[in-house]
């Protein structure tokens, strides 16, 4: 699941992914990516990665994160940011179980971003 505030930029990831053969769902929401993400675990359908972007709103992507982290300690996320590594709530990080390789600061290449996805 990719969950991202900006329209284009969604579509943007959710469309090269598609030309690589991944099959992806999107949330422009935090509200939203949330109910994605329990629907797929009550379904059994369970997301391989999720892309969270940190600006989301109501609630932002590390608080998501945080509540995906607290639910299934394994789920694999990466967290698309504008703000600089550094300026991120570190300790927000540490309790989402976010690390430092799992955090792409734009712009980065879609490369970066398949990249990490994969990893």
């Amino acid at each position: 699941m990719i969950a991202e505030s900006e329209n284009d930029l969604l579509t943007l990831f959710r469309d090269y992914l598609y030309s690589l053969g991944m099959k992806t769902e999107t949330a422009s929401s935090g509200h939203e990516a949330i109910e994605q993400f329990i629907d797929s675990e009550e379904n059994e359908m369970p997301y391989d990665v999720i892309v969270l972007d940190t600006h989301l709103k109501n609630p932002s992507g590390l608080d998501i994160a945080k509540r995906i982290r607290s639910q299934k300690p394994d789920q694999k996320m990466v967290l698309i940011t504008t703000t600089p590594k550094e300026n991120l709530q570190q300790e927000c990080l540490k309790t989402a179980g976010i690390l430092d390789r799992d955090i792409l600061t734009m712009p980065f290449s879609m490369s970066e971003f398949v990249s990490v996805l994969k990893d």
